[in-house]
């Protein structure tokens, strides 16, 4: 049993590969394009609106899109999706033009139905597993999932260089057609609905529901809020360094923008590992999940600072080595934050409204990127890169003074409180 017995199921197979290539092409995508429009215009207000591209259809369209997923068969919606998806890409590639709007229409078509599949595709795998094996085939989707993030960025830097921009799309193109033909043999079956007879507005109006319960929740519970909030922060920042990527290996790394995605993605991402592995040990070891944050929070306030203060006033080699240097660590401390208060949001949710809180993350997400990123690229534009790594170094700052406070607030009010209890005994 395991993942050694989900290898050599077929369809399980069949549903990853579809799901590797369709993730694959999404990251790289993602890059060309995000360097395209920088090489194009310079601008990033102009990379800003990329990311805006691709989250107005997830706001706009994915509660109806996941709820109308349920009323159809996942196998049909899969591989229309695909095959739509690598059909507009390739014809990106055959009517390319150095046209803004019709870069940014691809984006959001490509987005649309992507809201479709990844529901399609996450609703398929109770289908193709049994109970027993579920956990393992999540953790086989999720893992993917992440290496997909840094292959993607790497292949793009790498497709881009070697075949140039045009060629690239429609290798992309051809990603997503093995991607469609994988889903053709897949079986037709769909999971088990949960309430067969719920229509399709109840179902939606239910998602909102549960995205309002559960900021409530949120609000609430202070001992839930401060990780959910941290959590969401850092994606915000991963989204708002992301869209100024050019910027960042234009100015500070000062090379190729073609092959800003090794540069930068290697180090962050070895950064990342190293933290994933370092942090549970640490947890385990004892060490609190407060300590360690804290501690993360320090370390990236001092690599952003040492980005806004000290890259551009050394020598070339020098700049790049403390460059890579200050990716390293900012991608373990950047896990040395989500995984203490995940870990910490998941033992303060009780169990009814963990979906709540968990589910509707993302969805929150894309919605309160939207003003950070754009507002972000309008900072790079005007005042430059260094100001938006400094203005990102102070909201570090600022989060660990607030952290310091609550801290010292709680310890007083349990003090407090036993001191109380204490006294009430001796009465």
């Amino acid at each position: 049993m395991g993942y050694l017995f989900l290898f050599r199921k077929k369809n399980f197979l069949l549903l990853l590969s579809t799901h590797v290539l369709s993730q694959l092409t999404i990251y790289i995508m993602n890059y060309l394009l995000l360097i395209q429009i920088f090489q194009y215009t310079g601008s990033s207000i102009a990379t800003s609106l990329l990311w805006v591209s691709y989250a107005i259809p997830a706001i706009l369209v994915g509660p109806v899109a996941s709820a109308s997923v349920d009323f159809l068969e996942y196998r049909k919606v899969l591989v229309t999706t695909n095959i739509l998806q690598s059909l507009i890409i390739f014809l990106y590639g055959l009517l390319y033009m150095n046209s803004l709007y019709l870069l940014f229409f691809v984006a959001m078509s490509y987005s649309l139905l992507n809201q479709f599949y990844v529901p399609a595709e996450l609703s398929s795998v109770p289908a193709m597993v049994d109970k027993k094996n579920l956990s393992f085939a999540n953790s086989v989707f999720f893992i993917t999932q992440q290496g997909s993030i840094i292959l993607g960025f790497l292949g793009a830097s790498v497709m881009k260089s070697s075949f140039g921009f045009v060629n690239s799309i429609y290798l992309c193109s051809l990603f997503l057609f093995f991607a469609f033909i994988s889903t053709l043999f897949l079986p037709s079956k769909n999971a088990e609905r949960k309430r067969k007879s719920d229509k399709i507005e109840v179902v939606i109006l239910g998602f909102f529901k549960e995205i309002l319960l559960g900021y409530k929740f949120i609000r609430k519970e202070r001992n839930v809020s401060f990780p959910f909030l941290l959590l969401l922060g850092i994606q915000i920042i991963i989204s708002v360094l992301v869209v100024n990527a050019p910027n960042i290996s234009r100015d500070f790394l000062r090379i190729n923008l073609d092959l800003a995605g090794i540069i930068m993605v290697v180090p962050a991402s070895v950064g990342a590992i190293s933290g994933g592995l370092l942090i549970p040990k640490l947890m385990k070891s004892g060490m609190r999940k407060i300590k360690i944050i804290k501690l993360s929070l320090f370390i990236s306030a001092m690599a952003f600072l040492g980005f806004s203060l000290l890259i551009k006033m050394l020598p070339y080699i020098n700049s790049l080595a403390l460059s890579m240097l200050l990716l390293y660590f900012l991608g373990a401390a950047f896990m040395g934050i989500s995984v203490p208060a995940q870990t910490f949001l998941q033992e303060k949710t009780p169990g009814g409204y963990r979906g709540r809180v968990f589910g509707n993350f993302w969805f929150l997400v894309t919605i309160l990127s939207v003003f950070p990123v754009i507002l972000s690229g309008f900072i790079t534009d005007i005042l430059g890169i260094q100001s938006l790594m400094l203005i990102i170094a102070l909201a570090f700052i600022f989060s660990l003074v607030a952290i310091n406070k609550k801290v010292k607030l709680t310890n007083r009010t349990r003090f407090k409180t036993a001191f109380q209890a204490r006294f009430e005994s001796l009465r």
